[in-house]
């Protein structure tokens, strides 16, 4: 602690040039893009509205309950009406008033939850496989070693001044390894012969020039990790582009050598270190079993049973569930969080987490807590039990024109107008509810070009830009298809050549392809994604 206490003090000037700068804008003293390069680097962008958004960092999206209530205070103490889930498994405070945003810093750091990075040219928060831990097929836990990766970084400073942002994440077994092929390092957990470590990819990301990653090393010991990610910041750091923004990310230098020199270079960065791992703790999840609250109350209602189908997966413990709670477009108000806050109380569970589809998961859950809790989310947030069986929320969007301000669309409307041709769908052939639920999911609405959605993967996306039609500037949507990431197909989405289409037809475009897939299902086994990308090459 007295370690991070030194840090902050280091970088409390920068905490007040932020806030200076609110000011020094407020006033038109300097133009928002100053603003920007004041609070990029803490995650910290200002919102359309004359408000702020404070992006909270969270490895893998896991808070323990006490931080979520800690930050559900704050929120009431600054009047902060929302937060958002992020993509990146972050946690956003929105509509920061511009007078609050460093007392919310203070706030936050004085219960350990720091701002640095985040935004900006910086080491960006740590992606993590949301069932890590609990999950049956896991190699092993490999949020300890993400955790400690994130407190060691924290001290460095070359991290948080890249010419470009620079992204890892981690993978608990190769079920989703392909997702740590698309960061500027992937780790995905692998054991030899009982050793640990992990199998490294790098020069994946997705914006301007997306990449699949190349394999780095096929097996990195644990005790190289730390070694590993420092070699990658000093590389990255010395040779990545300062001058062509467009050209500054890690993916461009490995095109521009190769992979075989990139790996040669990175090789030397590597041996010339030797900083060993900081503390890696182990987490025993076996140990908060007992502490798990029971219940005696059954549920026999049919909905009750179809929440479970939807929202419940086994994990490798005995009468112990993880759990979903699907949040619309991510967004939670403040009374919501807090009432979040009190079911994780009830249920004595020790950790929640946020996923890349912008919900939340509470990792373990006494399977006889399941009546209780949906009970007691149908009294108090309704709207999570009736997420659950609509396909509103299920389209990953990002937050759009009406929040940022770069965006060119709503994406969040857009996302809400195919759910409703999709619930219509599902009415009418309810034997396919949960397939085009699950499948919902691999819908992606951008309201710019930028990747906040991910469409760059997505096997179905969307990009939000106006076109002149007919001599009438029109808000439209570039339409993307074909991303697939397994272990056979590795492929990112295809920009479909001339199908730039108004905002208003986008909506019958999706339930016309769901259609044609349902009708797929009936001859052949195939997901949405390997029939988006079957479908990627034809003319529309």
């Amino acid at each position: 602690m007295e370690r991070i206490t030194k840090k902050l003090n280091e970088i409390e000037n920068q905490y007040l040039e932020l806030e200076n700068g609110i000011i020094d804008y407020t006033n038109n003293i300097i133009k928002s893009p100053d603003l920007k390069k004041k609070g990029s680097k803490f995650g910290i962008y200002e919102q359309k509205g004359k408000k702020m958004m404070l992006r909270l960092k969270a490895v893998g999206g896991e808070l323990s309950t006490q931080n979520f209530k800690d930050l559900v205070d704050i929120m009431f103490k600054q009047n902060i009406p929302f937060l958002h889930l992020s993509t990146r498994q972050n946690y956003q405070l929105h509509e920061v008033d511009f007078d609050k945003v460093k007392s919310t810093i203070e706030l936050c750091n004085n219960k350990e939850m720091y701002f640095r990075g985040g935004g900006g040219n910086t080491f960006r928060s740590i992606l993590v496989s949301t069932y890590t831990g609990v999950d049956k097929k896991s190699n092993f836990d490999v949020i300890p070693y993400a955790k400690m990766i994130e407190n060691e970084v924290f001290f460095i400073d070359k991290a948080f001044d890249f010419g470009r942002k620079l992204k890892i994440g981690f993978s608990n077994s190769s079920d989703d390894e392909f997702v740590m092929a698309v960061q500027d390092m992937g780790f995905v957990a692998k054991e030899i012969n009982g050793k640990k470590g992990f199998k490294v990819f790098a020069g994946g990301g997705m914006g301007r020039g997306s990449k699949i990653g190349h394999i780095l090393l096929e097996f990195l010991p644990e005790e190289d990790l730390l070694k590993a990610v420092k070699a990658m910041i000093e590389l990255f750091y010395d040779r990545g582009d300062r001058v062509n923004r467009m050209q500054a990310r890690l993916r461009f230098l490995v095109e521009k050598i190769g992979i075989d020199g990139f790996r040669k270079l990175f090789l030397e960065y590597f041996n010339k270190e030797s900083v060993e791992n900081g503390i890696i703790k182990p987490i025993d999840y076996a140990n908060f079993i007992p502490n798990l609250t029971k219940f005696e109350i059954n549920n026999t209602d049919e909905n009750y049973n179809q929440w479970i189908d939807f929202c419940v997966k086994e994990t490798k413990f005995k009468d112990i569930v993880s759990l979903v709670l699907y949040v619309k477009n991510g967004d939670l108000s403040k009374e919501h969080a807090q009432k979040l806050a009190n079911l994780l109380d009830n249920i004595n569970s020790p950790i929640v987490r946020a996923t890349i589809n912008q919900n939340l998961v509470i990792p373990m859950v006494h399977k006889s807590a399941l009546p209780y809790i949906y009970e007691f989310l149908n009294n108090e947030i309704p709207e999570i039990v009736s997420e659950s069986f609509s396909i509103r929320g299920q389209i990953r969007a990002c937050v759009g024109s009406t929040v940022c301000m770069i965006g060119v669309q709503d994406s969040v409307s857009i996302a809400d107008s195919i759910a409703v041709e999709l619930d219509n769908l599902a009415n009418l052939y309810p034997q396919y509810r949960k397939i085009i639920f699950k499948e919902a999911k691999n819908i992606r609405i951008s309201g710019c070009p930028s990747s906040c959605a991910g469409i760059p993967v997505a096997p179905l996306g969307f990009i939000g830009l106006k076109k002149r039609i007919n001599d009438v500037l029109t808000d439209c949507m570039q339409v993307y298809m074909g991303g697939i990431l397994t272990e056979s197909i590795q492929s990112l989405a295809f920009e479909i050549p001339n199908l730039i289409i108004p905002i208003d037809e986008i909506p019958l475009l999706v339930r016309r392809l769901f259609e044609d897939y349902l009708e797929m299902l009936q001859v052949y086994d195939l997901t949405f994604t390997q029939y988006m990308y079957e479908r990627r090459l034809e003319e529309f």
